[in-house]
């Protein structure tokens, strides 16, 4: 099997939970240890396909620096072809900073804030010819929140791809500010949105702002064509896949949720494997949900599963 392509961004992520009072005086204070692991929201759906036993390979941009250096060692380990990971040495790898309260909520800061490398994908970097010989091509939205080069390097590869007949699919990722969508960054979703034989996103989380209508449904719908699907993600609901001829619906996994960061950058890699081995659209929206059930029930996203281990998983809830 070809590859399938991810482009977009990699980072690490410093995982750092608030100290804890161990007694009503707060006299006695547990420390816990902070720890350093892969992040982005691609490179985490790249991890997770690799995992999930699809050839992968990861497009992107980082700094000749600490955490770009343990971003290549953490793909490499991870099986995942690093050769179109761009290293500038005049920029930053973001650092993210999860910070974590006691009741779980994360509070997250990115650093440095200059110079960011995942912002920056230089066109005349990229391999097109790989891009042409993908199985398939997937991004997030994150690559296109700032009018950079990455916004329009990825909207380029979605375009060679989808022309030369790859199926293509974006994780919307949207990031409003305020309950708005600045208009670049709109007009940038909507523009690669046209090359897309997938798009995926969080139900009116995401497809409220990409409408006229107040129900998201009804927007996700608006973007169904002969040879677009949409899918959306409902969280505890599960998914729903919305194609021309046909709709799909698929239940979430209950499990008891420990932490939902990363778990739509899993899911897409379910959905995607699913597709490549020929799944129905049920059944993609069901590897889907599987994959992100099992996730949201460990700390973090890279607790993503391996193969053997999701089959597992769906095997103890043979009833879904």
């Amino acid at each position: 099997m070809r590859r399938v392509l991810i482009a977009g961004d990699a980072n690490v992520d410093i995982i750092v939970p608030y100290p804890k009072f161990l007694n009503a005086e707060k006299t006695r204070i547990e420390y816990p240890k902070p720890c350093l692991q892969g992040g982005g929201t691609a490179a985490n759906t790249a991890v997770a396909l690799s995992r999930l036993g699809v050839e992968t390979g990861f497009l992107g941009s980082i700094g000749d620096d600490q955490y770009g250096k343990y971003i290549q060692k953490d793909l490499t380990e991870e099986k995942i072809d690093t050769a179109q990971l761009i290293v500038e040495p005049e920029l930053n790898t973001v650092g993210v900073f999860a910070f974590i309260d006691e009741t779980g909520e994360r509070y997250l800061w990115g650093w440095p804030r200059v110079a960011q490398a995942f912002k920056i994908i230089d066109e005349n970097k990229v391999n097109f010819k790989a891009v042409k010989e993908a199985c398939w091509v997937h991004s997030s939205g994150m690559a296109l929140v700032y009018d950079t080069s990455a916004r329009h390097t990825i909207t380029k590869i979605f375009k060679v791809a989808y022309e030369a007949g790859i199926p293509t699919s974006f994780d919307l990722n949207l990031r409003a500010d305020n309950g708005n969508l600045d208009p670049s960054y709109r007009t940038a979703v909507m523009e690669i949105i046209k090359y897309c034989s997938y798009v995926l996103g969080s139900a009116k989380d995401e497809f409220y702002y990409l409408g006229e209508s107040e129900d998201w449904l009804e927007n996700a719908g608006a973007f169904v064509t002969e040879d677009r699907t949409i899918i959306v993600r409902m969280g505890k609901d599960g998914s729903i896949g919305l194609a021309k001829d046909k709709q799909a619906q698929a239940p979430a996994y209950p499990v008891e949720v420990v932490d939902t960061v990363g778990a739509g950058d899993v899911y897409n890699a379910g959905f995607i494997a699913a597709k490549l081995e020929g799944c129905s659209l049920e059944g993609c929206l069901k590897m889907g949900n599987a994959a992100a059930g099992y996730t949201v029930n460990q700390k973090g996203a890279r607790n993503c599963p391996h193969r053997k281990e999701l089959e597992k998983f769906m095997g103890k809830y043979n009833c879904i």
